[in-house]
């Protein structure tokens, strides 16, 4: 018996050691993930705001709990970040987790493959310059299939640097970016300072659209909606002024080529609209997967003086100069309305001169695209594209449209060399703003319009001395002259001055922050035409610039006119995709700061300005 007895009592501890042997066996066995860590700029600047992205790789065959464990007895997926003196840690954001059912764990939520998790993070006005390590750690449990395994531990590192204000810090790592939504930054109360993180928060839902002041909301899944919205809004872009002086041109080459071969019309509308489109696509790789702001192009030096280049070279054309200048048979290699390439270039050129203004709703597009599959946000931006094309093939396959506009002899001369004064007008638009601080060159342009004018009004009187003629022309002069006019006296007046703006430097925008008031900052550049309208209508209006003192609203333009204009980074924190104008206000009292995009009222600012401060 006591054999028995021993014998039974070592088999229980070579039991209980096996058992224990095999447990840690399984905890050895537990699959290793494996973490990286990078940021979105190549180096910093005191005062900015800036994201680490951490990368989590989980094996294949095995899932993580997520951030949001669907049971609170697994371990929850958690970046944690060591925070300095120099820079202000955010909770991280995380991304949604799958629901997925197992035999023997029941229903999980959790992660798989690749894993991002943001950290938000915020630089000390007076951080110094030089070397800047960041880190932190992820703690993480992972399953396989019929079991877990004890939570682990990595740590991750990122090695940067703070540069003074003088040196360039360029976007670094932007397919990492894509899904982050910079708003995040909003819903801390103490922006630009050594603030408490914030609570964590989850990728973004969808993107605000406003029309006019009209605000809805754009879903994640509401694609038909967004691909419905984005073919209006290409047709707007026809009629934006960096446009609108070419839809004459088009429509009356399509007019021509209808005379002759109804179906090559119409053929050349489908090849106009290729060009039109191949560019659109371009633009839409340059945003989403470069993550390049919308317009930025138009800030490059190089790139402000070929499309002027090329606007001076098509003026002259409209004036009749090249019938001068130009031997007969160099016109067998020059594009043309009439030829497939001249049609496809010309299509291609319109939707570059698209890319200064924004149409209304654009800008939120811009939004929802860039929280997308990439391949979602090319084919929406494409989809802009499609929708400014629409109006060019309507009137290619019914050309009728436009057989009010003469088409052959003396008046469609006049109307072509009318239209090479505007293209003249917008080339002066494109190159003075780079070359006259302020807004001065819009004198240049108002010259350059008024001189067009006298020549239409004298062009006319010569062709006919009927007084309807006479005064039709004279009633478009008055009309363009004066309203051009109209629009440079409030740009240079004494109304321009009513608002006292802060030029925006990273500096600037966190030492307003941090005292608490409404910050009202306003993107614009000389190459974008809405901005220069909405401060004329807006920004010199009487009533705006009573609200902003009443309200004690610190006023900060980020001026982006140029390539390495301070405010750009701030711009794609905001919205990754750009699209300007944009106005955001800021205040201690808002879960997030309120964008007024593209076209909008003196009232939808002064009421954006009111909830801001509290008092509506």
């Amino acid at each position: 018996m006591g054999t028995n007895r021993v014998y039974h009592c070592s088999m229980k501890w070579i039991a209980a050691f096996l058992a224990f042997g095999m447990a840690n066996l399984a905890v050895a066995a537990a699959p290793k993930a494996t973490v990286e860590a990078k940021l979105n700029w190549d180096a910093l600047h005191a005062g900015q705001q800036a994201v680490a992205a951490v990368v989590v790789h989980i094996p294949e065959g095995y899932h993580a709990q997520s951030a949001t464990p669907s049971d609170p007895n697994y371990k929850a997926f958690t970046v944690a970040a060591a925070e300095t003196t120099a820079v202000t840690m955010l909770a991280a954001v995380y991304p949604a987790g799958q629901d997925q059912e197992y035999p023997e764990l029941g229903k999980l939520n959790v992660y798989t493959g690749q894993v991002i998790a943001y950290v938000p993070l915020l630089l000390a006005s007076d951080a110094p310059v030089g070397q800047l390590n960041l880190g932190g750690t992820v703690h993480l449990q992972m399953c396989d299939d019929h079991v877990c395994f004890a939570p682990a531990t990595l740590s991750w590192v990122i090695e940067t640097k703070v540069v003074p204000a003088s040196e360039t810090a360029a976007p670094a790592n932007g397919e990492l970016f894509k899904g982050f939504d910079p708003r995040v930054f909003a819903t801390s109360a103490g922006i630009g300072s050594n603030a408490p993180p914030i609570s964590p928060v989850v990728a973004p839902a969808g993107s605000e659209i406003q029309f006019f002041g009209w605000t809805f909301h754009l879903g994640n899944g509401q694609y038909a909606l967004a691909f419905a919205v984005a073919f209006v809004v290409g047709i707007i872009f026809n009629l934006m002024p960096c446009v609108l002086p070419v839809v004459p041109l088009k429509a009356l080459g399509f007019y021509e080529a209808s005379q002759h071969n109804r179906a090559r019309c119409l053929l050349l509308g489908v090849i106009f609209s290729l060009g039109l489109l191949s560019v659109f696509a371009i633009l839409a790789m340059l945003v989403v997967v470069q993550h390049q702001a919308w317009g930025q192009l138009f800030s490059e030096g190089w790139f402000v003086w070929s499309i002027t280049g090329i606007l001076v070279i098509m003026a002259i054309g409209q004036l009749g100069a090249y019938s001068v200048i130009l031997p007969n048979s160099l016109y067998s290699y020059v594009p043309s309305h009439s030829s497939l390439l001249g049609n496809y270039l010309f299509g291609g050129f319109t939707a570059i001169l698209s890319t200064p203004c924004t149409a209304p709703m654009f800008v939120g597009l811009l939004a929802w695209a860039g929280i997308q599959p990439v391949w979602v946000g090319v084919l929406l931006i494409t989809n802009v594209g499609l929708g400014m094309a629409f109006p060019y093939l309507l009137l290619a396959a019914y050309p009728e449209l436009a057989r009010k506009i003469p088409r052959t002899g003396a008046w469609s001369e006049l109307l072509k060399q009318f239209m090479g004064f505007l293209l003249l007008a917008v080339a002066a638009w494109f190159a003075a703003g780079r070359l006259v601080a302020g807004n001065g060159y819009f004198w240049i342009i108002f010259g350059i319009v008024a001189v067009g004018c006298v020549f239409l009004i004298g062009r006319t009187a010569m062709l006919s001395r009927t007084p309807r003629a006479i005064g039709i022309a004279s009633g478009i002069a008055l009309v363009l002259a004066g309203g051009v006019l109209w629009f440079t006296l409030k740009l240079t007046g004494a109304g321009h001055e009513l608002i006292p703006w802060q030029a925006y430097t990273a500096e600037t925008f966190a030492s307003a922050s941090r005292g608490g008031q409404v910050v009202m900052l306003e993107f614009t550049a000389n190459w974008c035409a809405n901005c220069k309208e909405l401060e004329s209508r807006v920004f010199t209006d009487p009533k705006a610039a009573e609200a902003v003192r009443r309200l004690g609203v610190t006023p900060i333009r980020a001026d982006l006119t140029t390539e390495d204009a301070a405010g750009w980074p701030k711009l794609q924190m905001i919205n990754a995709s750009g699209g300007i104008p944009l106005t955001v206000i800021y205040s201690g009292k808002l879960a997030e700061p309120i964008q007024l995009s593209s076209i909008y009222t003196t009232a939808n600012l002064i009421n954006a300005l009111e909830k801001a401060k509290g008092s509506k």
